[in-house]
């Protein structure tokens, strides 16, 4: 009879944890109360989870507004158009200029593509008498569309915005250092991922931990690496069109002269889930970051000059920076920095050795739920950060 007792207690185990398994994709905590068009209860009326949803949601707000819209078709991939697109409303004050971008970092783009989709839908008549406003949606669609960090060609857009002096530096710093490069080659799998990678990979980690220590992986996420074009934290070697679009966007809209202006690049990053920054590259921009933001502002360290070489997109060469300007990050943070890092390399083994098959989807699934969460808490402090952060700099403009 014990052994018995013992194997139903093992089945109704199994069956159990089958169970509880089966429903993790779908939780409680996902699904709206009410009615799904309801935009006052339901965040998922501005949240999409697909890249062509996402931008379909985006144009019909940007119309609702009488907006200028603009596409800008960054790549072509098996008979589809990845675009970038722009939705420009001039303001009485066309000399101040708000510009707001999503997508930058890809996958992480759903939250900053729902934060403009509100903001457009419910624009009205009050905003007139304020600065003009530029929206940039998907400036990496590729990786949004794809569930990945970098764009069509692996690079990470956030290190790619680069003067040629920059270049010059990157690439002799790249020259001279590899130990971010030795670091990850203990981390990358020698074959596409199995189920037991997810837990092995903490072993690799503790691996980099002893042998080159903690802040490595800090390292990692900030400086990137330019060698390995199949790596994570990739750079680039050559500025990407996304980037020369942006570029021609923004001299498109300041052709006429900007007094002043506030630049938002909305991303994602490790942290507590749903915690908002705003980080800032120079102790001038973090001073008076504060000064109009309610949310926790934090000055980058190794700033200034090497921003856009650590990886931050910084326009200096078209937008000139005065006392009322301001360009910074807001980073909305969706997961530890060990499981950000983990999705990304196993997403990356996917990509190495099985690329297009069923194994690469779901290791693009996991890397949409690291930079994406799903819980109805997360999409609503998102939007309502998001717009809070929004008005706080028109409203500095608006001065």
């Amino acid at each position: 009879m014990g052994d018995v007792g013992a194997v139903v207690a093992a089945i109704i185990t199994i069956a159990t944890g089958l169970f509880v398994i089966d429903l993790v994709p779908l939780q409680e905590n996902m699904v709206c109360l009410g009615n799904y068009s309801n935009a006052s209860t339901c965040p998922d009326v501005f949240f999409s989870q697909t890249f062509q949803g996402a931008r379909e949601k985006f144009v019909n707000a940007a119309q609702k507004a009488k907006a200028e819209l603009q596409r800008h078709v960054i790549v072509q991939w098996e008979g589809v158009d990845y675009t970038m697109d722009t939705a420009f409303i001039r303001g009485k004050n066309a000399k101040r200029l708000l510009i707001h971008l999503s997508g930058s970092d890809g996958v992480g783009g759903f939250s900053s593509s729902a934060v403009q989709t509100k903001l457009l839908s419910e624009w009205n008549a009050s905003r007139a008498d304020g600065p003009s406003v530029l929206f940039l949606h998907a400036v990496n669609p590729y990786g949004m569309a794809f569930y990945q960090i970098g764009n069509e060609n692996n690079v990470e857009l956030h290190r790619n915005y680069l003067s040629p002096e920059d270049w010059k530096a990157v690439h002799l710093e790249q020259s001279r250092n590899t130990d971010i490069e030795d670091a990850l080659k203990l981390l990358y799998l020698p074959q596409a991922p199995r189920v037991i990678d997810r837990y092995l990979l903490f072993f690799r980690f503790a691996k980099v931990f002893f042998t080159h220590g903690w802040s490595i992986f800090w390292k990692m996420v900030e400086k990137g690496q330019r060698r390995d074009a199949v790596g994570v934290f990739y750079g680039g070697q050559e500025e990407q069109r996304s980037i020369s679009v942006l570029r021609e966007v923004l001299r498109q809209y300041t052709t006429g002269g900007v007094e002043a202006f506030v630049f938002i690049d909305v991303r994602t990053g490790s942290g507590t889930v749903g915690r908002e920054t705003i980080f800032t590259s120079t102790a001038q921009d973090e001073t008076l970051a504060k000064s109009i933001f309610t949310s926790t502002v934090v000055l980058r360290p190794n700033g200034g000059a090497n921003a856009s070489s650590m990886g931050r997109i910084r326009p200096v060469d078209i937008l000139s920076t005065g006392n009322h300007s301001l360009l910074v990050e807001e980073v909305f943070s969706t997961t530890n920095l060990p499981f950000m890092i983990r999705s990304a390399l196993l997403s990356n083994g996917a990509l190495r050795h099985a690329k297009g098959s069923y194994v690469h989807m779901m290791m693009q699934q996991w890397m949409r739920d690291a930079h994406a969460p799903q819980t109805i808490n997360y999409k609503k402090d998102v939007l309502r950060r998001g717009e809070e952060t929004f008005n706080a700099a028109w409203n500095h403009l608006l001065r």
